[in-house]
């Protein structure tokens, strides 16, 4: 259960900045934490202060965007540092979610609390490995799963930030598990939405594979429709795989990806001898892989700017 507002209001003095809620202290150490948002997308974070509002620790988590289709985005935040030892579950879930249930590896499993603004914080038992996280409706029935691979985990040990980020959503990767169908119509038809096609490619490329790809870290949401097309000669190929947006994890531009203006949409270009490019528009997700062309980068930029504009709701 949150604190009281009176002990947000304290918290936010104390570490300059607004707080959404706070933890109250598991023990007899008299430290809270203080749970807050921050940045577009937007990011949790977490902060923990003893009695007399000394910070011990922070934690900031990957931006997540929760969404029907993938209802909840979380990590979990273990800290051993200055006199603190605490772990909990951080994150985020879309409207509709009213608790989330926590699978353990082994057997097992508790439920953490979502609060307001689809805020989900709550302590985990030490040394216990999530399986899998559901989202529960008001009746508890399950309407989304996160499996552990996508759980970002973090940990803050003597001040270093150790950890693993949650597998992300791999739109712009070659091919991956699923099927490979007969042909678009099948693929739509499994996937349960139409495909949105590029209006120009390269001479001489014609279509040689259409998949139906599922989202391994959320087995509830749509899945993936992948297609690629090649020229007669080896050794080129244009991929495009596309699914319901928002992703749970944005594409956002850092060290390794530029940003590039797809039709008035903002996308991640990255270029590493092939061209990886991702982007959102509307209600569609959009991966484009490009290899053994003249300029890769140059193709995959053409071939993204030719796919029209989805239509409101996937159809």
């Amino acid at each position: 259960m949150a604190a009281t507002p009176d002990d947000a209001g304290a918290l936010a003095v104390a570490l300059g900045h607004p707080v959404d809620l706070v933890l109250p202290p598991d023990g007899d150490d008299g430290v809270r934490v203080a749970v807050s948002r921050t940045g577009v997308p937007v990011r949790m974070r977490a902060a923990w202060v003893t009695a007399d509002d000394t910070v011990r620790a922070r934690l900031g988590c990957p931006p997540g965007v929760p969404s029907a289709a993938r209802p909840i985005t979380c990590a979990t935040c273990d800290v051993a540092a200055e006199g603190v030892t605490d772990r909990i579950l951080l994150g985020r879930v879309a409207p509709g979610v009213h608790r989330v249930r926590v699978s353990f590896l082994g057997g097992g499993s508790i439920a953490v609390e979502v609060h307001a603004d689809g805020i989900v914080a709550g302590r985990l038992p030490p040394e216990r490995e999530i399986a899998a996280i559901d989202a529960l409706s008001p009746d508890g029935e399950p309407i989304g799963r996160l499996m552990r691979e996508g759980v970002h985990e973090l940990a803050l040990v003597a001040g270093r930030v150790e950890g693993r980020l949650g597998a992300s959503h791999g739109l712009a990767a070659g091919f991956g598990a699923g099927d490979t169908v007969t042909g678009l119509p099948a693929a739509e038809l499994e996937a349960g939405y139409t495909a949105i096609l590029p209006e120009w490619l390269p001479d001489g490329f014609r279509q040689t594979t259409v998949r139906v790809e599922p989202e391994a870290v959320y087995p509830f949401a749509p899945p993936s429709i992948a297609i690629a097309w090649a020229p007669v000669a080896e050794g080129a190929r244009i991929l495009l795989r596309q699914c319901p947006a928002p992703l749970a994890v944005p594409e956002t531009p850092d060290g390794r990806g530029r940003a590039v203006d797809v039709n008035g949409h903002g996308g991640v270009m990255r270029a590493r001898g092939m061209a990886f490019l991702v982007w959102e528009a509307g209600d569609r997700a959009f991966g484009l892989q490009v290899r053994g062309t003249d300029d890769p980068e140059a193709t995959a930029l053409a071939v993204a700017r030719s796919i029209p504009a989805p239509a409101t709701g996937i159809a």
